[in-house]
Protein backbone atom coordinates (compact mmCIF):
# COMPACT_ATOMS: atom_id res chain seq x y z
CA UNK A 1 0.00 0.00 0.00
CA UNK A 2 1.50 3.32 -1.09
CA UNK A 3 -0.16 6.73 -1.53
CA UNK A 4 0.59 10.47 -1.41
CA UNK A 5 -1.81 12.97 0.21
CA UNK A 6 -2.15 16.60 1.22
CA UNK A 7 -1.26 16.54 4.94
CA UNK A 8 -3.39 19.50 6.20
CA UNK A 9 -6.49 18.19 4.40
CA UNK A 10 -5.83 14.69 5.69
CA UNK A 11 -5.55 15.98 9.27
CA UNK A 12 -8.84 17.91 8.97
CA UNK A 13 -10.68 14.82 7.67
CA UNK A 14 -9.05 12.67 10.36
CA UNK A 15 -10.24 15.06 13.09
CA UNK A 16 -13.83 14.67 11.84
CA UNK A 17 -13.76 10.87 11.50
CA UNK A 18 -11.85 9.96 14.67
CA UNK A 19 -13.61 8.22 17.55
CA UNK A 20 -11.14 8.97 20.38
CA UNK A 21 -12.68 12.24 21.58
CA UNK A 22 -12.61 11.48 25.33
CA UNK A 23 -9.51 11.01 27.50
CA UNK A 24 -10.54 7.46 28.40
CA UNK A 25 -10.53 6.42 24.73
CA UNK A 26 -7.10 7.89 23.97
CA UNK A 27 -5.06 5.25 25.80
CA UNK A 28 -3.91 1.82 24.70
CA UNK A 29 -7.46 0.70 24.06
CA UNK A 30 -8.16 3.46 21.51
CA UNK A 31 -10.60 2.53 18.72
CA UNK A 32 -9.36 1.34 15.35
CA UNK A 33 -9.65 3.37 12.16
CA UNK A 34 -9.99 1.75 8.73
CA UNK A 35 -7.86 3.52 6.09
CA UNK A 36 -8.50 2.34 2.52
CA UNK A 37 -6.44 3.52 -0.46
CA UNK A 38 -8.01 2.60 -3.79
CA UNK A 39 -8.81 4.22 -7.19
CA UNK A 40 -7.06 7.59 -6.54
CA UNK A 41 -8.91 8.25 -3.29
CA UNK A 42 -8.41 7.49 0.38
CA UNK A 43 -11.37 6.50 2.53
CA UNK A 44 -11.35 6.76 6.33
CA UNK A 45 -13.92 4.76 8.28
CA UNK A 46 -14.45 5.36 11.98
CA UNK A 47 -17.01 3.60 14.14
CA UNK A 48 -19.76 6.10 13.26
CA UNK A 49 -18.45 8.42 10.51
CA UNK A 50 -16.61 7.84 7.23
CA UNK A 51 -14.99 10.25 4.78
CA UNK A 52 -13.45 10.00 1.32
CA UNK A 53 -10.99 12.40 -0.35
CA UNK A 54 -8.62 12.57 -3.30
CA UNK A 55 -5.09 11.19 -3.18
CA UNK A 56 -2.48 9.76 -5.52
CA UNK A 57 -2.60 6.00 -4.97
CA UNK A 58 0.27 3.90 -6.31
CA UNK A 59 -0.58 0.64 -4.51
CA UNK A 60 -4.05 -0.16 -3.15
CA UNK A 61 -4.66 -1.60 0.29
CA UNK A 62 -6.45 -1.34 3.62
CA UNK A 63 -4.82 -0.47 6.93
CA UNK A 64 -6.40 -0.81 10.38
CA UNK A 65 -4.67 1.49 12.85
CA UNK A 66 -5.23 3.05 16.26
CA UNK A 67 -6.44 6.62 15.81
CA UNK A 68 -4.61 8.24 18.74
CA UNK A 69 -1.18 6.87 17.83
CA UNK A 70 -1.60 7.78 14.17
CA UNK A 71 -2.70 11.37 14.97
CA UNK A 72 0.33 11.86 17.24
CA UNK A 73 2.57 10.49 14.50
CA UNK A 74 1.12 12.93 11.93
CA UNK A 75 1.95 15.93 14.17
CA UNK A 76 5.66 15.11 14.01
CA UNK A 77 5.82 15.43 10.20
CA UNK A 78 6.25 19.02 8.93
CA UNK A 79 5.88 18.48 5.15
CA UNK A 80 2.84 19.74 3.18
CA UNK A 81 2.53 16.56 1.13
CA UNK A 82 2.86 13.25 2.85
CA UNK A 83 3.76 9.87 1.36
CA UNK A 84 2.62 6.83 3.32
CA UNK A 85 3.88 3.38 2.45
CA UNK A 86 2.77 0.26 4.29
CA UNK A 87 4.57 -3.04 3.91
CA UNK A 88 3.84 -6.36 5.58
CA UNK A 89 5.96 -5.39 8.61
CA UNK A 90 6.03 -1.59 8.92
CA UNK A 91 4.52 1.78 8.10
CA UNK A 92 6.89 4.28 6.48
CA UNK A 93 5.89 7.95 6.71
CA UNK A 94 8.48 10.53 5.62
CA UNK A 95 11.58 9.30 7.53
CA UNK A 96 9.62 7.49 10.27
CA UNK A 97 9.44 3.68 10.33
CA UNK A 98 6.81 2.21 12.63
CA UNK A 99 6.17 -1.53 13.13
CA UNK A 100 2.66 -2.84 12.53
CA UNK A 101 2.72 -5.79 14.93
CA UNK A 102 3.59 -4.00 18.22
CA UNK A 103 0.79 -1.47 17.57
CA UNK A 104 -1.82 -4.12 16.68
CA UNK A 105 -2.17 -2.56 13.22
CA UNK A 106 -3.25 -4.77 10.33
CA UNK A 107 -2.67 -4.34 6.59
CA UNK A 108 -4.64 -6.03 3.80
CA UNK A 109 -3.25 -5.83 0.27
CA UNK A 110 -6.62 -6.44 -1.42
CA UNK A 111 -9.24 -3.82 -0.43
CA UNK A 112 -12.11 -5.91 -1.82
CA UNK A 113 -11.34 -8.83 0.52
CA UNK A 114 -10.58 -6.74 3.61
CA UNK A 115 -13.13 -6.73 6.46
CA UNK A 116 -15.05 -3.57 7.38
CA UNK A 117 -13.92 -3.69 11.04
CA UNK A 118 -10.78 -4.80 12.86
CA UNK A 119 -11.03 -8.52 13.77
CA UNK A 120 -10.47 -7.85 17.49
CA UNK A 121 -13.40 -5.42 17.51
CA UNK A 122 -15.75 -7.91 15.87
CA UNK A 123 -14.65 -10.73 18.21
CA UNK A 124 -15.07 -8.48 21.26
CA UNK A 125 -18.54 -7.48 20.07
CA UNK A 126 -19.50 -11.14 19.66
CA UNK A 127 -18.16 -12.04 23.12
CA UNK A 128 -19.84 -9.05 24.76
CA UNK A 129 -23.24 -9.85 23.30
CA UNK A 130 -25.34 -11.09 26.23
CA UNK A 131 -27.50 -14.16 25.94
CA UNK A 132 -31.20 -13.41 26.00
CA UNK A 133 -32.80 -14.21 29.36
CA UNK A 134 -35.08 -17.24 29.43
CA UNK A 135 -38.73 -16.43 28.95
CA UNK A 136 -40.74 -17.02 32.12
CA UNK A 137 -43.76 -19.26 31.88
CA UNK A 138 -47.03 -17.35 31.94
CA UNK A 139 -48.88 -17.78 35.24
CA UNK A 140 -51.85 -20.12 35.25
CA UNK A 141 -55.08 -18.21 35.46
CA UNK A 142 -57.56 -19.32 38.04
CA UNK A 143 -61.16 -18.91 37.04
CA UNK A 144 -63.72 -17.57 39.49
CA UNK A 145 -65.61 -20.32 41.32
CA UNK A 146 -68.86 -19.73 39.39
CA UNK A 147 -67.08 -20.31 36.06
CA UNK A 148 -65.17 -23.33 37.33
CA UNK A 149 -68.43 -24.97 38.36
CA UNK A 150 -70.10 -24.38 34.98
CA UNK A 151 -67.10 -25.04 32.73
CA UNK A 152 -64.80 -27.80 33.96
CA UNK A 153 -61.37 -28.04 32.26
CA UNK A 154 -61.43 -29.82 28.88
CA UNK A 155 -59.56 -32.88 30.16
CA UNK A 156 -62.19 -33.42 32.90
CA UNK A 157 -65.24 -32.91 30.66
CA UNK A 158 -67.16 -36.07 29.78
CA UNK A 159 -67.45 -36.83 26.10
CA UNK A 160 -70.99 -36.29 24.85
CA UNK A 161 -72.38 -37.81 21.72
CA UNK A 162 -74.01 -35.18 19.59
CA UNK A 163 -76.80 -35.86 17.13
CA UNK A 164 -77.33 -33.98 13.94
CA UNK A 165 -80.04 -31.37 14.32
CA UNK A 166 -83.15 -32.02 12.27
CA UNK A 167 -83.96 -29.59 9.49
CA UNK A 168 -86.54 -27.02 10.47
CA UNK A 169 -90.01 -27.61 9.04
CA UNK A 170 -91.58 -25.12 6.73
CA UNK A 171 -94.72 -23.37 7.89
CA UNK A 172 -97.97 -24.81 6.64
CA UNK A 173 -100.26 -21.79 7.03
CA UNK A 174 -102.18 -20.58 4.05
CA UNK A 175 -100.70 -20.97 0.61
CA UNK A 176 -96.96 -21.23 0.86
CA UNK A 177 -95.05 -19.32 -1.80
CA UNK A 178 -92.81 -22.27 -2.69
CA UNK A 179 -95.78 -24.10 -4.10
CA UNK A 180 -96.49 -21.25 -6.52
CA UNK A 181 -92.98 -20.30 -7.45
CA UNK A 182 -90.97 -22.96 -9.33
CA UNK A 183 -87.68 -24.16 -7.89
CA UNK A 184 -84.57 -22.93 -9.69
CA UNK A 185 -83.45 -25.36 -12.37
CA UNK A 186 -86.84 -27.19 -12.43
CA UNK A 187 -88.51 -27.87 -15.75
CA UNK A 188 -91.72 -25.91 -16.33
CA UNK A 189 -94.92 -27.88 -16.06
CA UNK A 190 -97.33 -28.16 -18.95
CA UNK A 191 -100.06 -26.09 -17.26
CA UNK A 192 -97.55 -23.20 -16.77
CA UNK A 193 -97.18 -22.74 -20.53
Amino acid sequence: MFFVIDKPGFQRVLSIVRDDRTKEMQGLDAPFLRLEAKDDCVKLDGLTVSAKFAATVYEAGVLFLKVTTFRRLLRTVKAKFLSIQVTAKELVMDSIHMGLEPNEWLMYADPDRAPMAHPSVTLAALEARPEPPPQPEPPKRQLPFWLEWKNPPPDEMPMKKTRAKPKPRKPERGCPFWLIWPKPGAEPRNDDK
